[in-house]
């Protein structure tokens, strides 16, 4: 019989160990917790489920959470919140668009899940500081650069 030696984690100070527990609720723990993990990869592959609501997700997934649930523990795995995270990987997905494809920024917004490409202008402009005309340009001009 072949015996392993255990493996012993260690925590540092008393402190650390018990902020892993009790982290304060706007940082972020160093585990996820499975059913983030579950809200997060469907929320990536499919950003517009958002629309349904996060009570509808949490049925749909099996987790046995009210929507109210959800959001504090996504919150405290991820130190954002479950609106704040949809908007960033819709944001992330049209920006891909505009360096992959010559789609018109009216598409590419609809295609986001934006209903009015002028909240998508100022919602891009907010995350990226560039308008979105001006994003697909400078992708552009990089990869004549290049």
């Amino acid at each position: 019989m072949v015996y392993e030696q255990p493996v012993v984690l260690r925590w540092g100070s008393p402190r650390e160990f018990l902020n892993l527990f009790f982290s304060k609720p706007g940082e972020a723990r160093g585990t996820e917790d499975w059913r983030v993990q579950k809200l997060r990869n469907l929320i990536d592959s499919d950003p517009a489920c958002a629309r349904r609501g996060l009570d509808e997700m949490c049925r749909q997934l099996g987790l046995c959470i009210s929507g109210r649930q959800a959001r504090r523990l996504f919150k405290a795995c991820t130190g954002l919140g479950i609106k704040e995270y949809v908007k960033k990987r819709r944001l992330d997905l049209a920006a891909r668009q505009l360096r992959t494809t010559d789609a018109p920024v009216k598409a590419v917004a609809i295609d986001s899940g934006y209903r009015h490409v002028r909240n998508f202008t100022r919602c891009f402009l907010k995350q990226f500081h560039v308008s979105p005309n001006d994003f697909r340009k400078i992708w552009r001009y990089k990869d004549v650069a290049a």
